[in-house]
């Protein structure tokens, strides 16, 4: 497995990885109605505009997609493990690679929206929570940061 950038020709299965995130983690802790909203975001058409505007990476072994994650700044968004693949390490490689993207950039540290499905993932990685908010059409968020 490799970490490597995001390709436009990857955003189909990274749109599909995404999608089954939601439907089969993230839906035992949110509505619905806010899975729909997340997944209507995250379509692929959507990514590929999403990756103009930030630093967007695919855990990737042959290909196959197994994880993906984003850097905008400093904050990390969109990242994403298939399910099949949890508790391999997947998930501390892509946050390992966009952490230290952040740091050659300068920044001390990094923040991200949790959602309440990944807050025990971000832990074990040294994140600590600083707050909580309820942003529209998701619910509650959990902003986490981790000193670089």
């Amino acid at each position: 497995m490799r970490i490597r950038k995001f390709r436009k020709e990857d955003a189909r299965k990274v749109s599909f990885l995404i999608r089954r995130c939601l439907r089969e983690v993230n839906s035992k802790d949110y509505p619905k109605s806010t899975i729909r909203f997340l997944e209507s975001h995250n379509s692929s058409n959507k990514l590929v505009e999403n990756s103009k505007e930030k630093q967007m990476y695919v855990a990737a072994e042959g290909d196959n997609i197994l994880g993906t994650a984003s850097l905008k700044d400093d904050l990390i968004l969109t990242v994403y493990v298939n399910p099949k693949f949890h508790g391999r390490g997947i998930g501390r490689k892509l946050m390992e690679k966009v952490e230290s993207l952040a740091k050659k950039k300068g920044f001390k540290s990094v923040i991200l929206p949790s959602s309440l499905t990944a807050v025990d993932f971000y832990r074990k990685v040294g994140y600590r929570k600083i707050k909580e908010k309820v942003e529209d059409n998701i619910g509650k968020v959990i902003i986490m940061k981790k000193p670089l």
